[in-house]
């Protein structure tokens, strides 16, 4: 007897942590969590942080890339948009949006029809590693939303 009420109250245990724990990660998923497709569509690249973004926005809107992507982004007659999910001349990865504002387009390789000219390494300005990072990362965050 003694064996089948250890028996009995280890299963009861048992029953009581695995309620416990699939109650609680049940809630937080419920509460909390964004449906699969706006989280991954939202969802920063790894080392991108929200201030990153927010650099980036002054730093685009103050610089020459608003020149010929528009204030927005919304592009001109001389710069794509940056705000929709087609691409032009990359594909839109993080690495990519950093490695086409530091090299720029030369025009010859500038897929849109409108522009006049290419777009020059860094945007034509002096702009450093760091401050390309937070651009592109403004670009991102306005083109994955």
């Amino acid at each position: 007897m003694p064996l089948h009420f250890a028996s009995r109250g280890t299963l009861v245990l048992s029953a009581v942590l695995l309620v416990a724990a699939c109650s609680s990660s049940t809630q937080g998923a419920t509460a909390s969590a964004p449906a699969p497709a706006a989280a991954a569509k939202s969802a920063l690249p790894t080392g991108v942080t929200p201030q990153m973004v927010a650099l980036g926005d002054s730093l685009f809107k103050a610089g020459s890339c608003k020149r010929c992507h528009g204030p927005d982004g919304k592009g001109t007659g001389n710069g794509a948009d940056l705000t929709d999910a087609t691409w032009s001349q990359i594909s839109g990865t993080f690495p990519e949006i950093v490695q086409i504002i530091t090299e720029g387009v030369p025009k010859e390789k500038v897929k849109l029809s409108t522009a006049q000219f290419g777009m020059r390494p860094r945007g034509g300005s002096q702009m450093t590693d760091e401050q390309i990072h937070h651009v592109a990362a403004y670009v991102y965050s306005i083109s994955h939303h």
